[in-house]
């Protein structure tokens, strides 16, 4: 047996089970299953909400993966800003990861070829590692990106520094500093900007 208490916040009527909070349901989820605040539930009752709370988690971190490639911890800032609770977020994510809707490798490979054509090695590495995946994996994920791939960090430097700073006085010492600075912020090879500026 457990106690159900409800609390409403705008369209979202926040469930908790036993003072813990197990997830939101809407209005006419309240209706359809006879839900009312400080009602006691028998454990088939309680474990039917939390399958209930749990599928709804579940749908909405498969709806995001839908539109694009996605880390875990992205999708757990998703479900956590969407007011999911905490333990059926875990849960979705480790049944994600089972069913290989989640794969950091596949995730790391996706982001290093889409971000190399504007920034550099280090800047990708350090955003990698901050949605959480793991240094072993990145390392593995470029070095058979750099292998298979036509990547040449002087040719993209090359571009940027044409396109972007092509009309400007190269000589000019406030313009060398504003180049180099910008790619520092995108973590390039400083040597190689250097080299391109001299």
């Amino acid at each position: 047996m457990a106690k159900i208490n409800i609390i409403k916040r705008g369209s979202k009527d926040f469930i908790l089970i036993d003072g813990e909070k197990a997830g939101f349901l809407y209005d006419s989820d309240l209706r359809r299953m006879n839900l009312e605040d400080g009602q006691v539930l028998d454990d088939g009752a309680v474990d039917e909400l939390r399958e209930m709370l749990y599928r709804r988690t579940f749908n909405k971190a498969c709806s995001y993966l839908e539109t694009a490639e996605y880390c875990g911890a992205e999708i757990r800032f998703k479900l956590k800003h969407s007011d999911f609770a905490d333990d059926m977020i875990e849960r979705v994510i480790e049944e994600l990861y089972e069913m290989k809707y989640l794969d950091d490798r596949r995730y790391a490979e996706v982001y290093i070829r889409s971000y190399t054509p504007t920034k550099g090695r280090k800047l990708i590495e350090s955003e990698l590692l901050f949605k959480k995946i793991d240094r072993e994996i990145i390392r593995e994920a470029f070095d058979e990106y750099l292998e298979t791939a036509e990547y040449d960090e002087d040719k993209i430097i090359d571009d940027i520094i044409r396109k972007k700073y092509g009309s400007l006085d190269m000589s000019d010492i406030k313009v060398r500093s504003r180049i180099i600075s910008y790619f520092s912020r995108k973590g390039f090879n400083l040597d190689k900007v250097n080299n391109h500026l001299t």
